[in-house]
Formats: structure tokens, sequence, C-alpha cells
């Protein structure tokens, strides 16, 4: 019972808003089977590759992304 009390409003919040982090915890999922899977890949470029490939997302985009963002850290 105290326990409940704790998080009342934490569990009135999840009646009350359609948020969860289920697609998070889906996503971090299928990363971690992929590390054990993956056991043995040699450098992380590889790795990396195979989870944009898993995800369908486009390795050239993500990287000019990360590489916008890097210059502007340099930058500042």
């Amino acid at each position: 019972l105290k326990t409940l009390r704790k998080h009342l409003s934490a569990i009135r919040n999840t009646f009350i808003y359609p948020y969860n982090n289920g697609r998070i915890e889906g996503i971090n999922n299928k990363i971690k089977v992929l590390n054990r899977v993956a056991y043995g890949y040699r450098n992380f470029s590889n790795y990396k590759n195979r989870i944009l490939l898993h995800f369908k997302l486009n390795p050239n985009t993500t990287e000019l992304s990360y590489k916008k963002n890097e210059e502007h850290v340099l930058a500042a």
C-alpha cells in the first residue's frame, strides 16, 4: 500500500497520457541482440553499419549529421 501511494501520481499519468517508452525499449533490445550476434566484428564501423542496416537507415545521412554536429561543437 505504501508503494502504491508513493507512485500514485505516476500511475495516474499512465491513464491520462498516451506516451510510453516501449518503442525505445524495443530498439535497445534489438541493438543488444545484434551485439550478441555481432561478436567478432573487427571494427566499430562495421557494427554501426549493421545496426543502421537493421533499422533501414541510410548510413551516409547519419554520418553527415554527426559530422555537422561535431563541427558545430568544435567551432564553439
